[in-house]
């Protein structure tokens, strides 16, 4: 049994490392090439079509919304949620997948901005302090509720439940990368890019959830 959970965590391991390794490499890649004019001409004038018809009381609206990617909520919900999932379940499983995954996107959202080296929107055209790529709020929200509805989904399994709950995953990371651009703190590239940087993270951690739970099953 010792060994078979030695060989485990060793798997757990690699995982982590290729699928770290993979979105390093995939994001950046894609970064450099979304910096070129072809995709910046168009992105410039989304912008600013989104700027010059902003309207206030929406803006204050999406400017609540927007705090879901941001750190502190992003963080405190992933130990409180994983907290309750853990002891719910009996299982420490939730709480280091949700944690972890808010860790590796910090650590891999700053090696990416120094590697791609995009550009802010102006401070005075933008509500709120302006980013650049990849947009961390944006790939937070789709690592952390992404996560957090892939483990709904393993108790509530039914097509309807299942549907219901990505759908509501779907909403919550289209209305908060969409408010990062309608506020204009990103251009619309680094809204694609921390959407991106999300899903391949959160496809490590399915494969690393796979392992563990299979090491589980072995051990019932």
């Amino acid at each position: 049994m010792l060994r078979a959970s030695a060989c485990n965590q060793a798997r757990v391991v690699r995982a982590l490392a290729k699928g770290g390794t993979a979105t390093l490499l995939t994001s950046w890649a894609v970064g450099r090439a979304l910096q070129c004019q072809q995709v910046t001409g168009p992105s410039r004038r989304i912008y600013e079509y989104c700027r010059e018809r902003r309207d206030p009381t929406l803006s204050r609206r999406l400017d609540a919304l927007t705090a879901i990617g941001d750190y502190a909520v992003i963080g405190s919900f992933s130990v409180l949620v994983g907290g309750m999932l853990a002891y719910e379940r009996r299982d420490w499983k939730p709480l280091p997948l949700l944690v972890g995954g808010v860790v590796g996107e910090i650590y891999l959202q700053k090696v990416l901005k120094r590697l791609v080296k995009g550009t802010k929107p102006p401070t005075e055209s933008s509500i709120g302090p302006p980013g650049d790529f990849p947009s961390g709020g944006a790939a937070r929200t789709v690592i952390t509720f992404g996560t957090l509805a892939r483990l709904l989904t393993q108790q509530w399994s039914a097509p309807t439940e299942r549907g219901a709950i990505w759908s509501i995953v779907a909403a919550l990371v289209l209305v908060q990368g969409g408010s990062r651009l309608y506020l204009g703190r990103h251009w619309p590239e680094d809204v694609a890019g921390g959407w991106l940087l999300g899903l391949l993270v959160l496809q490590t951690l399915s494969e690393v959830d796979k392992l563990i739970s299979a090491e589980s099953e072995a051990t019932i």
